[in-house]
């Protein structure tokens, strides 16, 4: 038992692929005992701010195949571990829901790449919730194909497969101030997984919520009650959002916990007929979780204080995301809106990992925990409630 401790006293090394800004990395760093060795991004802005807060760590600027896979991956430290949260814009319902068949959907496929590359011990995978039907009944769907034509591939990674756990994640039940809800992919080698009886739990959740305003009220380091803003003490992006007064006055008219679909149509948006998403020009429920904070949209999609007639800063917004208010941002106002939109919640990232680290000890027998979703390395059935035979998806 010495022996195993020993092992995990040593840091859990970690690569990163779709890194953002560093939230699945701030969590893991709170976490303990992991340390990122090497992080990969397209986005240049994001690259800066995840190099600036993890010094150490060797930042790939550049496309996932042509700049890490085919130039740098070969010559890359060796890893215990992989995360990705590879692209939603295909998956969200907020977008236009192509799958496979989208830009970004097929992108997985970068990390298995890598997997077969690296062969870590575990990876972690996150992805919008809408990622995976709610149950097998769903089967007939295309959305349960892309799914497991996903956990098929991953699972077949490296000669020894991956057994994978998929569970819904929802944040607001693990300390978010927010209602983010999220699919978490757990897989372990499977030779590691044999040899050391891994039992993993997914995070302990049902927390009770915190409401937006108890995320908010304190204020901004820096400002004043009234918002204004001591020169000495500049917050990092926190610049407000100047509205036309079409906007302000729409604003005033809207309650909170109100969209411009639930106040007069002179107010309102009278022109549109389509696209009427509920989170469009959406006041804050100052006793709730905020609703899911985006890194996209046009206007009416930056997320709406409770009380007073404005779009959040910045800095806000990374509050809602668990970022702490010294982590600093690269890049304009609205790059920096994109990478708190796109990361992962730092509190959520620190009780996976946790719940991770601890399945890594190696155990006498294996213990069984719930899962929503489960597949065996090279699996030919799919753990859903019920089993489904995967050979019609090949």
């Amino acid at each position: 038992m010495y022996i195993i401790m020993k092992i995990y006293e040593k840091s859990i090394k970690i690569g990163e692929l779709f890194c953002g800004p560093g939230g699945f990395a701030e969590g893991a760093k709170k976490a303990g005992g992991f340390i990122h060795v090497w992080a990969n991004d397209l986005h240049s802005d994001t690259c800066k701010t995840f190099k600036n807060h993890h010094p150490n760590c060797e930042v790939i600027e550049g496309d996932v195949y042509k700049e890490f896979i085919n130039k740098k991956m070969q010559n890359m430290k060796k890893i215990d571990g992989l995360l990705f949260g590879f692209p939603c814009n295909d998956f969200s319902i907020a977008g236009k829901t192509e799958g496979l068949k989208g830009k970004y959907g097929p992108l997985y496929k970068a990390a298995c790449k890598v997997l077969n590359h690296f062969k870590p011990n575990f990876f972690v995978a996150e992805n919008v919730s809408s990622i995976a039907p709610p149950n097998a009944k769903h089967k007939d769907t295309e959305r349960f194909k892309n799914f497991t034509k996903i956990m098929r591939d991953l699972s077949r990674c490296s000669e020894h497969g991956y057994h994978i756990y998929a569970d819904k994640l929802k944040f607001e039940e693990y300390g978010v101030p927010q209602t983010r809800h999220r699919q978490i992919l757990v897989g372990y080698r499977g030779d590691f997984f044999k040899k050391n009886n891994i039992s993993y739990k997914k995070p302990n959740g049902n927390l009770p919520t915190i409401s937006c305003k108890t995320a908010l009220e304190e204020g901004v380091p820096g400002t004043n009650q009234k918002g204004s803003v001591d020169d000495l003490k500049k917050p990092f992006n926190n610049e407000y959002t100047k509205h036309s007064s079409d906007v302000k006055l729409r604003l005033e008219n809207t309650k909170e916990g109100q969209n411009v679909w639930q106040i007069a149509d002179e107010f309102g948006l009278p022109r549109v007929k389509s696209a009427r998403m509920s989170q469009i020009y959406k006041k804050l429920e100052s006793s709730k979780p905020a609703y899911t904070v985006t890194g996209s949209g046009g206007g009416g999609t930056h997320v709406y204080h409770y009380r007073e007639n404005r779009a959040l800063t910045n800095r806000e917004r990374a509050r809602l995301q668990t970022f702490d208010d010294n982590y600093k941002f690269e890049g304009n106002k609205e790059s920096v809106r994109r990478q708190i939109g796109m990361a992962v919640p730092v509190i959520a990232a620190k009780k996976i990992l946790i719940a991770v680290k601890n399945s890594l000890k190696k155990q006498p027998e294996r213990i069984k925990y719930h899962h929503d979703i489960m597949i065996e390395p090279f699996g030919k059935k799919l753990s859903f409630t019920g089993e489904i035979q995967l050979e019609m998806y090949d």
